[in-house]
Formats: structure tokens, sequence, C-alpha cells
């Protein structure tokens, strides 16, 4: 493991250790304050780590190996014969190109990362919570995601939350304009009976009055539903 320590341009500084892969970071990592991609710094920090490490000592009394001495026998009255008519040279070999080497392994996820399927779940409920965009965008770079992915898939789900704003108040309209016409009903059917009960008639205008609260509140969420806090 290598601990690495990197400050990041907004003045945060974080800490972590991890195992490189082929000298480099196994995933991404952002500041978790502005959400600033800081693998490009824990790369250069895992290189001069590696750099730094010394070579393996070796031990002062160690005995050093020497290479016998070889012993070249004179050569027979045949090869002496062979040297002095030596063999046609053979044409030299064409060195093949090296084979490229295997495409690196995918770097795996980070400690505390979970799969983009589960991110993107969570950062949609984020999103119908009321949560900030901003914030559920650096939630999303924090699992691995970079910062123009990121910050589409948080306006797909922004426009989805909206959608659903909106179908929220036609409905709420809907049924505002039905309450309204409540008291109005009765103070016509009253009439045409011929007696008035006030305490009937007082419950319908709080009916008709939450009513127009509902379509107040419903052409709001029409006109401006990115005001709309709180859940879907």
């Amino acid at each position: 493991m290598v601990q690495i320590k990197i400050q990041c341009g907004c003045g945060q500084r974080y800490a972590f250790e991890v195992e490189p892969v082929h000298g480099f970071m196994p995933g991404n990592v952002a500041c978790p304050v502005c959400g600033a991609d800081g693998t490009p710094a824990a790369n250069d920090a895992i290189a001069k780590t590696l750099g730094a490490q010394p070579p393996p000592a070796v031990a002062a009394d160690a005995p050093v190996p020497v290479a016998a001495p070889v012993r070249v026998a004179a050569p027979a009255s045949g090869l002496r014969a062979r040297m002095a008519n030596p063999p046609p040279a053979e044409a030299p070999v064409q060195a093949s190109a090296p084979a490229p080497s295997a495409a690196p392994r995918r770097p795996g996820r980070l400690p505390g990362q979970v799969d983009p399927d589960t991110a993107r779940t969570e950062a949609r409920a984020k999103i119908f919570w009321g949560d900030a965009p901003e914030e559920v965008t650096k939630y999303l770079m924090m699992q691995g995601f970079k910062v123009d992915e990121a910050s589409a898939i948080v306006r797909e789900f922004f426009q989805e939350r909206v959608k659903a704003l909106r179908a929220k108040g036609t409905g709420k309209i809907l049924m505002g304009s039905g309450l309204v016409c409540i008291p109005i009903g009765a103070f016509f059917a009253f009439m045409s009976m011929g007696f008035f009960p006030i305490k009937i008639f007082a419950v319908t205008i709080m009916a008709g009055l939450y009513g127009l609260y509902l379509v107040l509140k419903g052409i709001i969420m029409l006109a401006a539903p990115k005001s709309e806090p709180g859940e879907v």
C-alpha cells in the first residue's frame, strides 16, 4: 500500500492509502469538498514514492562469486582444416517486431465506491428528494464519474423531476377546481330549497378555500417547477 497526500486547488487537503496498478491509480479520485479530479496528482505522488524506494542492500560480508577460469583445448587437425575453409555465412535473420503488450486491466473501484448502476439509482433518489443538483454532481464524481458525465446524468434526472412536478400540479388544479365548485353549488341548492343551513354552508366554504389553495399551488408547480422544494 502507498500513502497518498493531496492538496486540492481549493485548499482542501486529503489523504488515503491505495495499492497502485502498474504504477498508477486503480481508479479516479476527487476532492471531497469541490469535487475536482485529483487523479493526476495521485499518480505523481505514486511515481515519486515508488521512485524514491532504494534498491535492496547487499551485506558487506557476503561472499562475492568468482567465475572459474575456462581452459581452451588446442584445435584438432580436422578443426584446422575446417577453419581453413570456413562455411559460407548465413543471411542475417531480421528480428521480428515485438508483440504488442496486452491491454492494461481496467482499474477497479476505490474503497467506499459503489457500482455505477447503484450510484445512478441513488443520484436519482437524491434529485427526487429535493437535493441540490450541485451536491448530487459531487456525489457522482466521488463514485468515479467524470465531471461531464455526472452533469449529464444529473440534468437528465432533474428534467424527469420537472415533468413529475408539472403532472402533480395539473392534478392539484383539477382537484382544487372541483372543491371550489362545492360552496357555489351548495349556495344555489339551498336557495332553491327555501332554507339556508349556516353550519353546512360554512363547511362547504372551507372546502372551497382549500380547493382555491390547491389551484394556486398547482399553477405555481406548472409555471415554476424548479422552485418547488422537497420530495416529489
